[in-house]
């Protein structure tokens, strides 16, 4: 785990048996006698086409979900053009499929990614579905509060898709569990632009609030006080996220709508944008922000 935050530029990377590069005197080796023990992708394409580019970055990551039960060694089509010629390639990108030393099928261009995903079950079984099952299973544990494995496996999920953005978003959720609030923060702002999705926006506003209430006292102490004087909106308030950021977000949003109860434009609506901030951090299809807006307009639209 400390890998993704210490200084890895002079660490040496193994090599990759996963992804090659191939050339045609490369080819016997990497593709035909490697495919006698694992299914291999052959990829023609040109460096200068786009499309080239996208579409091997896709068969890369299936090809890394199937465990090492298949191999992608990509051809540039300038280089190798005397193999491809032999092999039939009138077009790029094509994929050759090879398996038991032979070639079995193949197809020119690009496919979807349900298609390709389809074809590499085909190929290598549940393998290719392995990280959906991954994702599922990391939600579980960091929803049982085993957050040091949940963070475990979204690490390995990682490995094998190192762009998914709900790996990203599930390890900033742990961090913020253990509270490794610095080390949620790097990998936040260390993520690539291209890297995104609600999943992730919501993470990163969980991160936002969580920060905002590093040093909030604890829940305990602030009830004493909303039990003592419950017409202190603002000890209400401060109640609420110290809830939040100790993981109570149900309780939390009980007690921002118990403060629009008592005063519904209180300290410039101040209650109200913070329980939708609560909701953009819990994800908005979550069924706590789902019951949350329930209680919300049941007593605005009463």
């Amino acid at each position: 785990m400390a890998l993704l935050f210490e200084d890895i530029n002079h660490v040496t990377a193994a090599p990759d048996n996963i992804v090659k590069k191939g050339t045609t005197q490369s080819f016997k080796t990497d593709v035909v006698d490697d495919s006698k023990n694992r299914i291999v992708l052959a990829y023609f394409s040109s460096d200068q086409n786009q499309v080239c580019k996208q579409f091997e970055q896709l068969l890369e990551k299936y090809v890394r979900l199937a465990d090492g039960k298949a191999a992608l060694v990509t051809f540039d089509i300038e280089e190798a053009g005397p193999l491809a010629v032999q092999l039939g390639v009138q077009s790029v990108p094509t994929t050759m499929i090879f398996a038991k030393g032979g070639l079995v099928d193949g197809f020119a261009g690009t496919v979807a990614e349900t298609q390709l995903k389809a074809v590499m079950q085909a190929l290598v079984g549940k393998a290719a579905l392995s990280l959906d099952e991954m994702l599922k299973s990391a939600a579980e544990k960091l929803k049982n509060n085993q957050t040091q494995e949940a963070l475990e496996t979204y690490s390995a999920v990682l490995e094998k898709d190192e762009t998914n953005p709900a790996a990203f978003a599930g390890m900033i959720r742990c961090f913020i569990r253990l509270n490794q609030l610095e080390a949620a923060q790097d990998l936040a702002e260390g993520l690539d632009a291209s890297v995104k999705s609600p999943e992730l926006d919501a993470a990163k506003t969980a991160l936002k609030l969580a920060l905002d209430a590093k040093n909030a006292p604890k829940p305990d102490d602030l009830k004493q006080k909303i039990d003592q004087t419950p017409n202190d909106l603002q000890a209400r308030y401060d109640y609420a996220n110290a809830l939040f950021a100790a993981g109570q977000p149900e309780e939390a949003i009980d007690q921002l709508i118990e403060i629009i109860k008592t005063e519904r434009e209180w300290n410039n609506d101040a209650a109200r944008q913070k329980l939708f901030q609560f909701f953009a951090a819990l994800g908005q299809t979550n069924p706590v922000t789902v019951a949350g807006r329930r209680k919300l307009s049941s007593f605005l639209f009463s």
